[in-house]
């Protein structure tokens, strides 16, 4: 009787504990990570978000960039950390559902407890403003007239800009007659693009509109509003599961995070993504903004990592 008094006691110290500690939260800034190095769509998103996301939690935050390994380096770093929601990552579809089940990671599909999810954007193949090719097309033509000469690039194999110029390049029948290079992030493939290195590169709006590109197809059941003469990619007579491509992303922590702090930090980023600064930042970047909350999200995040099966075995990775 004694024993089940005292056990009972500890019971209770400890969810007083944890009730007093999510009271105070947060006590230090916040690390959210952007798996992927400054300049790339990721990156651009998270710091357009930062300001907002640290007033509406009422404390700091501050965006690190951990690159590499298509996104896993951050990932595998932050499945390690201890989950007292002062290390989130920003992770996309890729990062969470696909590089785990390609890749030997130190994650899978149990390692998080997902915060909130924040946008969710279709991707773009594109070229250079000023490259010979202004349509599909006359890109197609270009690549079966001098197999292996074009190249496309990518942010790391397995990242959705990989699996966006796979699908549509796959899906016209002519990926064996280009040549990938991988970088690491968008914003180096961009520069190498912008320098004649690469031809072709494949992200969402935000990321295309920093440069001087020119849109050849969009991976989305419709035309883009800003780009009403560019054709999907299923126009351009690609089948799916090819057709369709949404670069989703959202806050995930280490599992095990306290429900109290995940609260917090759902409230919070839904301050954020409704606030007045963030709407603007989105209107201005063709950021589709995708909210979801704690519980949705995983139940969302789970059904992906499921069905993004059938996506891996189109693009032979």
């Amino acid at each position: 009787m004694k024993i089940l008094t005292v056990t009972a006691m500890l019971a209770a110290s400890v969810a007083m504990t944890g009730t007093a500690l999510a009271d105070d939260f947060p006590q230090r800034p916040i690390n959210l990570i952007a798996p992927f190095n400054a300049g790339g769509g990721t990156d651009l998103l998270l710091r357009g978000f930062a300001p907002h996301f640290a007033e509406a939690i009422g404390g700091d935050a501050f965006v690190s960039n951990m690159a590499g390994g298509s996104g896993t380096v951050a990932a595998g770093a932050l499945a390690g950390q201890r989950p007292d929601g002062y290390q989130l990552g920003y992770f996309s579809i890729t990062v969470s559902t696909i590089q785990p089940q390609i890749k030997d990671v130190p994650y899978d599909v149990d390692s998080w407890t997902p915060i909130c999810s924040v946008a969710a954007s279709p991707t773009l193949l594109f070229t250079t403003a000023d490259s010979p090719y202004t349509t599909i097309e006359e890109a197609v033509a270009a690549i079966e007239a001098e197999p292996g000469k074009l190249i496309y690039g990518s942010s790391g194999p397995g990242a959705m800009t990989h699996l966006t110029t796979v699908a549509g390049f796959a899906g016209l029948g002519v990926l064996d007659k280009l040549k990938h290079l991988p970088f690491q992030g968008s914003g180096p493939a961009v520069q190498a693009m912008q320098a004649g290195t690469i031809q072709f590169f494949g992200d969402t709006e935000i990321l295309m509109t920093r440069g001087d590109f020119r849109p050849l197809m969009v991976f989305n059941d419709e035309r883009l509003e800003n780009y009403p003469d560019v054709p999907t990619a299923a126009e351009a007579g690609i089948e799916p599961p090819l057709n369709e491509l949404y670069l989703w992303g959202g806050l995930f922590a280490p599992a095990g995070v306290e429900p109290e702090v995940v609260a917090k930090l759902e409230a919070a980023c839904e301050a954020a993504v409704n606030s007045e600064g963030f709407q603007e930042f989105a209107a201005n970047t063709a950021t589709v903004i995708d909210y979801r909350g704690a519980e949705e999200f995983e139940a969302f995040f789970r059904a992906q990592y499921e069905a993004n099966g059938a996506l891996i075995e189109a693009a032979g990775l």
